[in-house]
């Protein structure tokens, strides 16, 4: 009596226009590893979607309109201008109803929004819609996946290798060699698995770490001479309390470079004109002058932070980095209230010592 082989697995990933690289490019590898048939499924065909970067261009296989839910084995959502296509609503709607699973992941979720999916579900997304979630009805968790029903999402790219994973589980899949642990697992080296399947390399991660270690050194640096020069002792305990943070976080940094990745910090340092410079500008500076390159400075840290929070396939780094970015936006506030009540009608653009490290 003959056997027949298992009919591979075919899994569709939608795309449209301004697609997270990372998003598309790790579980469409980790999928064709497993020996799936990835579909890539866009709205029209001759035409190459772009992800957010402009660097990647991703040309369909087929479109949402002749397609079925029933075709596929799963159907993966990595964000995108999706949800305005009706078709696309009516290949997730179909699939969800049919109990295909469904992986949306950051700005995914929206198209489930747009169908109508997720009344009474338990789902997460990237933070800045997490109110629409609500608004529509989900139960939203701040977890790195959440599973509910044949229902699958993510919030970030950092999130990506669990993503990941949990999808392979779902669909009895294995990659030869690869251990897949249980997604909550939170000793395991998940930056791994995202650099093969596409994401984050350890060199752009140790890079990442790196850019974070010079930017809170210098800063540490320059917030210790600010508190030295005001000359309200309110001010100086509070600037003292900013520098005490940062000093945390080089550590807190240095240590994860080296027990993750066994890198010292190769940070270059700065160069002794740019402490020269700040020293002879704070000689004739005031407490409102002062505040106003305090400012500055930490919402600089603010948004490179953020940005690499938004980059990197670790989640074990980024959980790190959004640390420092919460602790940073929260003496970002608090620096903008001491600023504005001492410039009253008089309040000028924050005015950095530091330039933008990430974009």
């Amino acid at each position: 009596m003959s056997q027949h082989p298992t009919p591979r697995k075919r899994v569709a990933i939608l795309l449209e226009n301004q697609f997270e690289d990372s998003a598309y490019q790790v579980p469409s590898n980790a999928l064709r590893k497993a020996g799936v048939i990835v579909s890539v499924i866009g709205s029209r065909m001759n035409e190459g979607y772009q992800d957010k970067q402009g660097s990647v261009t991703v040309k369909p296989v087929a479109t949402s309109t002749e397609v079925r839910a029933g075709d596929f084995d799963a159907i993966v959502i990595p964000g995108g201008h999706i949800r305005a296509n009706p078709n696309m609503v009516r290949l997730v709607s179909q699939a969800i109803d049919q109990g295909i699973w469904v992986a949306a992941v950051g700005y995914g979720p929206q198209i489930l929004i747009e169908a109508d999916r997720l009344r009474d579900k338990h789902a997460t997304s990237a933070r800045s819609i997490h109110k629409d979630l609500q608004n529509a009805g989900a139960i939203y968790v701040n977890e790195p996946v959440v599973v509910d029903g044949n229902l699958i999402t993510a919030r970030q790219p950092s999130d990506l290798p669990m993503f990941t994973t949990m999808l392979l589980k779902c669909l009895n899949l294995t990659i030869k060699g690869t251990r897949l642990p249980e997604f909550t697992d939170s000793t395991f080296n998940w930056w791994k698995l995202g650099e093969a399947w596409g994401g984050s390399s350890k060199q752009e991660i140790v890079k990442a770490l790196n850019t974070t270690i010079v930017g809170e050194r210098y800063t540490l640096e320059a917030f210790r001479q600010y508190s030295h020069r005001v000359s309200h002792q309110d001010l100086r305990l509070f600037l003292q309390g900013i520098s005490s943070t940062k000093h945390y976080h080089v550590e807190r940094l240095e240590a994860h470079l080296y027990d993750v990745f066994g890198e010292r910090a190769t940070w270059r340092a700065v160069g002794s004109e740019a402490y020269a410079a700040l020293q002879s500008w704070l000689q004739s500076s005031n407490d409102t002058s002062i505040l106003r390159r305090a400012l500055g400075d930490i919402q600089t840290g603010v948004i490179d932070v953020h940005h690499l929070c938004n980059q990197l396939t670790d989640p074990q780094t980024v959980s790190i980095l959004e640390e420092v970015e919460h602790d940073l936006a929260n003496h970002e506030q608090r620096l903008a209230d001491l600023y504005r009540a001492r410039s009253g009608d008089h309040i000028k653009p924050p005015m950095p010592t530091t330039i933008a490290a990430v974009t």
